[in-house]
């Protein structure tokens, strides 16, 4: 973990270092434009209208989290904005699965309706 003073410092590396994620202090956010930082990015806020909002100016944003979050939330915050694309291959798998059932049943149908 490591602390940047701007936003301008994340987005151009520390030190050559890319973060995984960056959790972003709502009053860093500046008004009327999209921040493109290179990671998935929270925002802390406190209350949820606001940070739903600044959230959405981040390219990456993945939601926001109460500046007095606990330890829990701020880490299920976390792994939920680390494995977005995790659950919709599962979610891909699972469906194509279920295709795959129905087809191989109908087919097993067809071919019992053969023989009687």
């Amino acid at each position: 973990m490591r602390r940047a003073q701007s936003l301008e410092q994340v987005a151009s590396g520390l030190d050559g270092w890319l973060a995984d994620l960056a959790l972003v202090d709502g009053v860093l956010v500046p008004n009327g434009r999209t921040e493109v930082l290179p990671m998935p990015t929270i925002v802390l806020s406190g209350n949820p209208h606001d940070g739903r909002r600044l959230a959405e100016r981040f390219a990456k944003g993945r939601g926001w989290l109460r500046k007095d979050a606990t330890a829990v939330e701020i880490r299920a915050a976390i792994d939920r904005a680390l494995t977005p694309g995790a659950r919709r291959r599962s979610t891909a798998i699972v469906l194509a699965l279920l295709v795959l059932a129905v087809i191989v049943i109908a087919i097993a149908w067809y071919l019992l309706r053969l023989r009687v």
